[in-house]
C-alpha cells in the first residue's frame, strides 16, 4: 500500500511547532532559494496557501513530509500558523517513503532525480537483499516466487522500480543515468559537466552516458592517421564546455608523434580541460594552467607572466592560443584577446620564448592557430594569417621546424550564414594549423 493512503486530518499548526525534513532538504535543496525564482512566494502572497502543507507528529512538534516551499514561503510573509494535513507515521522507512510520494509529480532537475534515487536504492535494497537470499536457499515453490512483488505491487528488479518511481523510463536508461551519476559523485569533471547540463536541460542522459563510454577509444584500439590533415571533430567526452574547444584527436595525435608514456605535458591555456583527459587517457602527465580555471586539475596561472617553475624540463608544450578578438566576448575581459595585432604578436613572440627556455632540450612546442576572418580585421587586410606569426615567433625564439600539420575547422556554419556567403562571394574560414617544432 501506498504510503499515502493512511487516515489523516487537517488542523492548523504554527509555524514555530514544524521542522523540515533532513531528508527533503538532502534531496530538493533549500527551499527559500526556489520560491522566488519559481514564483511561489508572489502566488502565496495573493492568493494564501492553497493546498494543505503534511506532517507528521514528532515530540512535542511536527515533522514535515511534503510543503517545505509553502512553508518558506508563510515564514517569508510572517504568517503565524499554516493549514496542514497531520499524518501519524513512526519515523524511519515510512517517513522517508512518503516525503518520496509526496514529491512524485513534483518537477525535479537530474540532481534531484538521482538523489531520489539513492534514497529509493537504500529503502528498496534491503527487501531485494531477502528476495536473492530466499532464491539461493530455495525455499518457496515457484508459485511463491511469481506472486513475489516490489513495495509498488509490481514484479521486476530494484533499478525497474526505481526507474518507474523516477519516470526515467526502463532500466537500461536509469542504469545509464546512474553511471553518470556515480562517476559525477566520484569526481569526474566531465561526468560534474554532464550532470550539470543534464540539470539545465541541454543534454540527454544517453548522451552524457555516451560521452563517458567513449573515453577508452584512446586507451584500447587507437589508429592514428599517417597524414598531416588531421580533420577531426569536437568530442565532449574530453573537456567540460567552455568557449573555443579544440577537438581531442588533435591533441591525441600530438602526444602520439611527438611524446612517449609517462611524459610531461604542459598546457598553459588549457581551456576546458581537454589536454588534461587525453593525457590522463593515453598515459602522460599533465601541467594544465589557465588564466581563469574551471576545474581543480587546472591551476590559475597567467602565461604572460612565464610558465610556472614545476613545469621547466617539460616534454611538449600544447598551446591553442586566442586567436587576436575572434573569442573576445565569451573569454575573461583580463586576457589578450581585446590587443591590438601588434600586442597580440608581442604576446605571442614572448610565449614562444618562454617556451623555448621552459622545454627541455630535444622537447617539443605546438601551437594551434587559426585565420582570422570575418570581423575585427586590422584596416586593409582581407584575412590574418596567425600561422605565419607562429612560425616567425617561434623560429626567432630558437626552434627548429619539425612540422605543419593542417587541422581544419568543424565547420560550425549555420545554413543560412553558408547561403549568405554564397550570395555575397565571401569564403568562410576553416583554415587552422598546428605548428610543431623542436628545441635543439
Amino acid at each position: 500500500m501506498s504510503s499515502l493512503a493512511a487516515p489523516t486530518e487537517i488542523r492548523s499548526l504554527p509555524i514555530d511547532a514544524i521542522r523540515p525534513n533532513r531528508l527533503s532538504l538532502e534531496l530538493y535543496g533549500d527551499p527559500d532559494a526556489e520560491i522566488r525564482a519559481d514564483g511561489l512566494l508572489d502566488s502565496v502572497r495573493e492568493r494564501g496557501i492553497l493546498v494543505p502543507l503534511v506532517a507528521s507528529p514528532e515530540g512535542d512538534g511536527f515533522e514535515l513530509l511534503s510543503g517545505h516551499r509553502r512553508l518558506s514561503c508563510a515564514r517569508a510573509l510572517g504568517l503565524e500558523s499554516v493549514p496542514c494535513e497531520v499524518r501519524d507515521l513512526p519515523r524511519g522507512a515510512a517517513r522517508r517513503r512518503a516525503v518520496l510520494d509526496y514529491n512524485r509529480q513534483r518537477r525535479k532537475t537530474f540532481s534531484q532525480l538521482m538523489r531520489e534515487a539513492d534514497a529509493l536504492e537504500a529503502l528498496l535494497s534491503p527487501a531485494a537483499r531477502e528476495r536473492r537470499a530466499a532464491n539461493l536457499r530455495g525455499s518457496e515453490s515457484g508459485d511463491d516466487r511469481a506472486d513475489r512483488r516490489d513495495s509498488d505491487g509490481r514484479r521486476g528488479r530494484t533499478d525497474e522500480a526505481i526507474a518507474r518511481a523516477l519516470g526515467l523510463g526502463g532500466k537500461d536508461l536509469y542504469r545509464q543515468a546512474r553511471a553518470v551519476w556515480k562517476a559525477a559523485r566520484a569526481g569526474d569533471p566531465r561526468a560534474k559537466s554532464g550532470v550539470s547540463q543534464l540539470d539545465q536541460g541541454t543534454k540527454s542522459v544517453h548522451a552524457a552516458y555516451k560521452d563517458l563510454r567513449r573515453r577508452d577509444r584512446l586507451t584500447t584500439g587507437f589508429r592514428p592517421t599517417p597524414y598531416d590533415v588531421w580533420a577531426f571533430r569536437r568530442d565532449p567526452s574530453y573537456g567540460v564546455p567552455h568557449p573555443g574547444s579544440i577537438p581531442a584527436g588533435i591533441v591525441a595525435h600530438a602526444l602520439h608523434y611527438f611524446t612517449g608514456p609517462g611524459t610531461l605535458v604542459v598546457d598553459p591555456m588549457a581551456g576546458g580541460g581537454t589536454t588534461v583527459d587525453v593525457c590522463e587517457a593515453m598515459g602522460r602527465r599533465c601541467l594544465a594552467y589557465d588564466l581563469d580555471p574551471v576545474r581543480p586539475e587546472i591551476r590559475q596561472s597567467d602565461v604572460r607572466h612565464g610558465f610556472p617553475p614545476e613545469a621547466r624540463g617539460c616534454d611538449l608544450i600544447f598551446c591553442d592560443p586566442p586567436y587576436h578578438t575572434m573569442l573576445s566576448g565569451p573569454y575573461a575581459a583580463f586576457g589578450v584577446e581585446p590587443e591590438p595585432l601588434t600586442g597580440w604578436v608581442g604576446f605571442l613572440r614572448k610565449l614562444c620564448r618562454d617556451a623555448f627556455e621552459t622545454l627541455r632540450p630535444g622537447g617539443h612546442v605546438a601551437l594551434l592557430l587559426a585565420n582570422q576572418t570575418e570581423k575585427d580585421l586590422p584596416a586593409g587586410f582581407g584575412y590574418v594569417d596567425h600561422a605565419f606569426f607562429g612560425y616567425a615567433a617561434l623560429a626567432e625564439a630558437g626552434f627548429l621546424p619539425v612540422r605543419r600539420i593542417s587541422c581544419p575547422m568543424d565547420g560550425s556554419y549555420l545554413p543560412q550564414h553558408v547561403q549568405r556567403a554564397r550570395a555575397e562571394g565571401r569564403l568562410l574560414g576553416q583554415v587552422r594549423d598546428l605548428l610543431v617544432m623542436r628545441k635543439p
